[in-house]
This record gives C-alpha cells, structure tokens and sequence, in this order.
C-alpha cells in the first residue's frame, strides 16, 4: 500500500516526490547506515561531495543548452552566459550562507557539521534540478 501511495505523489505530486529523493539522498540514507556520529558525518560529506558533482554537471550542461540555442537563434550566447556566472556566483554566496545558519541551529552540538554538509547536499540538488527544469522548458533542451 505505501508504494501505490509513494507511485501517486510521484505521478501526480513531482515536487514532493523530488523532495522526498533529496531527503532521502542527503539524510536518510546516511542516518540508516551509519552508526555513529563520525561516521555519520562522514556520509553526509560524501553526500554533499555527490551532490556538488551533480551540480556542476548541471551547470555545464545548462552553459552547453544556452551555447544551442544562442547558435541555432544566430546569436551570441555571451550575455545569458555571463547572467549565468553572476546567478551562480550569487546563488553559491547565499548557499554557503544558508548552510552557515542550517550548521549554527546545532548550537555548538555534535551536529556542527553534519547539518552543513545536509544543507549543502540538499540545496546543491535543487539547484541542478532547476538547471534541468531551465534546460527543459526554456531552452526545450533535455
């Protein structure tokens, strides 16, 4: 019964189905197999390595959607490519700064850390998904 309810939300909810891969993805997994904290800690750091892997992937697929389109248009890609950089410049600046407070609600507790690695790895999947998201219906690129 939980997988036909689980197949619904992602057929007619696939916002809460994307949110629910990345809960899995950048806590779940980890806090079901580690079993301590180091260890926990550890997963989410190679949680948030894989998630920003994921994100420059994005990214550079978006640089080579833009360049596609520029060529096909007969223009130069040179201004939506440099809004780009200082989006994604601005973007990682905010980032790195939600993660900051995300690691601080630790309070000086073991989870310093381990909430900024969380932070980064579910925050740098979204952020690809919107480069998919921008690839597919503004650039009809996918």
């Amino acid at each position: 019964m939980r997988g036909v309810a689980l197949a619904l939300t992602i057929l007619f909810f696939p916002a809460a189905a994307m949110a629910a891969d990345i809960g899995a993805t950048c806590y779940r997994a980890c806090e079901d197999s580690t079993s301590s904290n180091p260890e926990f800690k550890a997963c989410l750091s190679r949680a948030a390595d894989a998630a920003d892997a994921k994100l420059n992937d994005g990214y550079k697929a978006l640089q080579a959607a833009i360049r596609k389109a520029g060529k096909e248009m007969g223009q130069s890609p040179d201004i939506q490519l440099s809004s780009l950089t200082t989006a994604q410049k601005t973007w990682i600046a905010y980032r790195d700064e939600n993660c900051t407070f995300e690691d601080e609600l630790a309070f000086g507790g073991t989870a310093i850390g381990g909430n900024y690695s969380a932070c980064l790895c579910a925050l740098s999947l979204e952020r690809a998904q919107d480069f998919a998201r921008i690839r597919k219906h503004l650039l009809s690129d996918e």
